[in-house]
Order: structure tokens, then sequence, then C-alpha cells
């Protein structure tokens, strides 16, 4: 049997290398740390095209920032995947043979996996029926830009974009900036948000006067006293009764008469009682000389 090789196995292929080495773990740590404090958050796996582009943007931008070698940037964004997305990663590193995988690679795998054709067309057609409805302007514009990364085929230059901002806002905000020109979509957006603060204020200010006005109303005096409680009245409470003059004679306080049950005015009820003989006279009755004969 000398003659007889003895096969041999094949070597396994090298593993998929996206970490660094063993020496510069504690920099990676620190690297991921550093990124997190900038907003970079865990992806889970989210099954939304927006939740996933503005993870993958946020990500990019900060490694920019942060001026991440490309070796480094596969291993700094995988520290980040967690949950179904990290179980997807742990899929494709045993798939891959090669030992680099560039952040070009991962990307497009990603996309594939997480940007779904049908989600996309989802956004590209929120995008087209965008209107700013409830949603103040600043508001507006940030969900104006999230979903213009999914249609940006119908937006191609600066114009075109400020004509579809303008044509979203709502119809006050819009016929007070139809006549103004504007050169970029943020002259646009400076001017929509300075209009719609006026607005505001003047809204707050009628609604602050219609409450000072109810308020008045319910607070305030009335405008005549209550019924029996004239000037004239509380006068003569302040001033006491009548002097005694007045009351023998029958009359009032100046500028006044006392009226009897019958309505004439300086005879009271009492005196009109009183029965006077018949006036042989006239022959009638009345107060006076009345016993003479006539003739």
């Amino acid at each position: 049997m000398s003659g007889t090789t003895v096969p041999v196995a094949p070597a396994p292929p090298p593993a998929l290398i996206t970490l660094v080495s063993s020496d510069n773990i504690t920099l990676l740590v620190r690297t991921v740390k550093n990124m997190r404090e900038l907003g970079c958050e865990a992806f889970l796996g989210e099954q939304d095209a927006e939740i996933t582009g503005r993870w993958l943007r946020k990500v990019e931008s900060v490694m920019t920032q942060m001026r991440v070698p490309d070796d480094w940037q596969v291993s700094c964004a995988t520290q980040l995947l967690s949950d179904r997305a990290q179980t997807w990663w742990e899929v494709i590193q045993s798939r891959r043979t090669t030992r680099i995988c560039t952040w070009g690679e991962f990307r497009k795998q990603f996309e594939t996996q997480f940007f779904s054709p049908f989600q996309c067309r989802i956004k590209e057609q929120e995008f087209l029926a965008l209107k700013q409805g409830n949603m103040t302007v600043l508001d507006y514009k940030r969900r104006f830009h999230d979903l213009f990364l999914f249609a940006p085929q119908f937006v191609t230059t600066e114009q075109q974009i400020i004509d579809r901002l303008r044509d979203g806002l709502r119809q006050e905000l819009r016929q007070g900036l139809v006549a103004l020109r504007f050169e970029s979509s943020r002259e646009l957006i400076e001017a929509a948000h300075a209009l719609e603060a006026c607005m505001s204020e003047g809204q707050q200010g009628q609604v602050g006067f219609g409450k000072r006005k109810d308020t008045d109303l319910i607070q305030s005096k009335p405008l005549f006293p209550k019924k029996g409680k004239s000037q004239f009245s509380q006068f003569r409470r302040k001033e006491g009764t009548t002097s005694g003059m007045e009351q023998s004679s029958g009359i009032g306080p100046i500028g006044s008469q006392s009226r009897g049950r019958s309505g004439s005015f300086g005879w009271t009820s009492d005196q009109k009682s009183i029965s006077y003989p018949q006036c042989v006279r006239c022959g009638q009755k009345h107060h006076g000389d009345y016993s003479t004969t006539p003739g």
C-alpha cells in the first residue's frame, strides 16, 4: 500500500472577516459608543422603507462625520443591528466565501432585504399626495424631505421642488405666497413659516379679545338700577321722612304732589270721601258757605 495516496480533506473556506483585529477591539467599541451618542440607534429589522432608509442615512452621515476608515465601516454598522436584523446578518455571514465585505456590498444586500419594491411604491404615492393638512410648516417640510427620497424622479429641479412644496401648503398660506418668487425651497419654507406665525398670533388675539368681552359682560354692573331702587327713592331713604307740614297738608316733596286712590292730585282718598250738606243756593254739595238762602 506504499503507492496508495491518502485523500486529504479540503481546507475549510476562510471565515468572513468583518471585525478588526483583537488589538483594536477597544477602539472599535469606543467608536460604536460615540456613534450611539451622535444619534445612531439600533436597527431591529422593521419592514418599513422609511425607517430603514432613515437608519441607513444616519449611520452613513455619522461615520463620515467621525471619519471612520473604510475597512471599519461594516464592523461599526453591524454592531448596531439587533433582533431580526442581527439574525439576517448572521445568515449572510454564513453564506459568504470572501474574506472582506465592503460597505458597498453591505449596503446592496441591506437594501435588497429591507427595501421591498412594494413599500417603495407606497411611499412614492404618499409623496405625490402629500398635503400640509394639520401639520405645521416645519413638520410638513420634514415629511416632504423624508418621502422625497422615494420619488426623486418626479422633482428633478429646484423649481419643481418649490412648486410642489407650495402646492401642498394650506390654502391661506398658499394664497399669501403664490404671487412671490423664490430662488430656493429654503426661502419658501422661511416665508411660509413666518406667515404661519403671524396668522397664529392674529387668531390668538381675536380669541383673547372675545374672552375679555364675555368676561366684561358677565362681571359688569347693570346699566339701569333694579326695579323699585331708583336714585330718588334712595335719596328719600337717606334724608328720612317728609316734614310734618307736608304730611298735614298732603303735599309731598318739592315738585311732586300726593296721588289719591282715584288718581287726582292734591286730594287724598280720605278727603274725597267726606259728605258735605247740600247747598241751598246751587243745590250741589261742596266746600264753603252753603247756609245762605238765595235772593
